[in-house]
């Protein structure tokens, strides 16, 4: 069903409730719907707002601890129609809540490990969109996916488009470190396809053998723990961090050196 991810906020303006109509007085607290900012791009899906009358009407769960936001789902709350007296029909979607989670997480980093492991799956894409890259999820967080969890390419026109692979790996136990099983793994689901970089983003860390080995692989595996995240909550993603599997000069034949950074 249609969930809503509603956040309780003052109305900046007159608002009318999505629920019943009713006009909100600017002032009045209320509930405000964010949709993802990849279906306001693509689908032109608007913020809706809605009266306490009404989400209240449906005993919704406690807020959530993270992002302080409620869930609700859509066909529990009426709309009166007073013509029909009927419900709206609703489409079904899933609303992402990457964006939400990065201004959350921006103050406090370490409540990353609080999340699930969907919505830290969830936050990696928004941050993939952050960095200018067009991220898809690949079925569900505990689905059977050969591997890749998430497939990204470069936003827009690119004058050198390329196609690469992610795959996320979440912990509650931040002193948990991903081993070399985990990229020995992701290395064969991703050699031998269409992808120019694979990526393997922790919200821990990865033991000196995993980092040993993604080396050996030529820059195609890349490796991301929590120190890039937070770096990345900070939109830094320029950083030298961001280069070091680049190395700094290569040797194209015996004694010439070009050198790259």
């Amino acid at each position: 069903m249609a969930t809503l991810y509603l956040l309780e906020t003052r109305a900046a303006k007159n608002y009318k409730c999505s629920g019943c109509d009713e006009i909100i007085p600017r002032g009045t607290m209320h509930f405000r719907h964010d949709p993802h900012p990849m279906a306001r791009l693509h689908r032109g899906e608007k913020y809706t707002h809605w009266c306490r009358k009404c989400v209240m009407a449906t005993n919704p769960r406690p807020k959530e601890q993270v992002t302080r936001r409620l869930f609700v789902r859509r066909e529990n709350i009426q709309r009166t129609d007073y013509q029909l007296s009927l419900f709206d029909v609703v489409r079904i979607e899933l609303v992402g809540i990457g964006c939400n989670l990065s201004e959350r997480l921006s103050g406090n980093p370490k409540l990353i490990h609080s999340l699930s492991p969907d919505e830290f799956e969830d936050f990696i894409c928004n941050r993939l969109h952050a960095m200018g890259f067009e991220p898809r999820q690949i079925g569900s967080t505990f689905q059977a996916d050969g591997g890749v969890d998430v497939i990204f390419w470069p936003r827009g026109s690119s004058s050198f488009p390329f196609l690469g692979a992610a795959q996320i790996k979440h912990h509650q136990n931040p002193k948990r470190r991903e081993g070399p099983g985990t990229v020995r793994d992701f290395w064969g689901s991703i050699s031998g396809r269409p992808f120019s970089a694979g990526i393997i983003v922790t919200n821990t860390s990865f033991s000196p053998s995993a980092e040993w080995f993604a080396r050996q692989q030529n820059g195609l595996i890349r490796l991301r723990g929590f120190e890039d995240i937070c770096r990345w909550l900070e939109n830094n993603f320029s950083s030298e961090a961001e280069w070091r599997e680049i190395p700094s000069t290569i040797e194209l034949a015996p004694g010439m050196l070009v050198k790259i950074r």
